[in-house]
């Protein structure tokens, strides 16, 4: 073999490696989790020979719009409801190798007054701002909330009769709790109420309930 065709060889060998960087990169970057208001946007780019398309939508007014190798999952509050689950597909040469969860909330409008800087808003327990559709291990769809009377605006305090002061301990009590029936103490309108629920088991062995809570200000989680 001359030292033309070894360095032709290795020249390509290289640019399969920076192409295959590439690619492995852009499917990396892609979330697989994704939280939306109503009204929110989504702009998932890809190279050349990934695409992305739906496997599932619980709610058909949620919008999809490919152009391209861009995919846009809008909200449109407007006029009807736009909440619900999207499950998206990503593939690679017409294989899969990735999915992306969307889940698109009720809008949460917050009004500030005065001139306070740098507040955060700390509740005692966690705040229900949500609920969402669930895909258990079995690849069914739950609503493990629905029966229990929970609405966005409870705040969970406690579980089992173990207090619940964040999200890490919302989580941590409902994984241990498994599939057995948990009592929920929550605060309404200042009153105590008090309601059961099972969780659902996920395809990470974890456990979900389907409520977005948060315990401040910072940021939303999916329970």
């Amino acid at each position: 073999m001359n030292k033309h065709l070894k360095r032709t060889i290795i020249a390509l060998s290289l640019l399969f490696l920076l192409t295959a960087l590439i690619y492995i990169s852009n499917i990396t970057n892609l979330p697989e989790n994704v939280i939306l208001f109503e009204g929110e946007a989504l702009d998932l780019k890809t190279l050349l020979g990934i695409n992305i398309e739906t496997e599932y939508s619980s709610n058909p007014n949620i919008e999809k719009i490919e152009e391209g190798k861009t995919i846009t999952v809008s909200a449109d509050a407007k006029e009807t409801s736009h909440t619900g689950n999207l499950n998206l597909k990503v593939s690679l040469l017409g294989v899969k190798v990735k999915e992306i969860n969307v889940d698109i909330i009720e809008n949460v409008e917050v009004v500030p007054l005065g001139t306070l800087i740098g507040v955060k808003l700390y509740t005692n327990g966690v705040l229900v701002v949500g609920m969402s559709e669930i895909t258990g291990k079995d690849m069914e769809r739950y609503k493990p909330y629905e029966g229990s009377g929970i609405a966005k605006g409870d705040i969970i305090v406690e579980v089992d009769n173990k207090a619940v002061t964040c999200t890490n301990d919302l989580t941590g009590c409902i994984n241990n709790a498994k599939e057995n029936e948990m009592q929920i103490k929550v605060l309404r309108d200042g009153k105590e109420e008090n309601t059961k629920l099972r969780a659902v088991k996920m395809a990470d062995n974890t456990y979900k309930i389907g409520l977005w809570v948060r315990d401040t200000s910072a940021g939303v989680r999916n329970c």
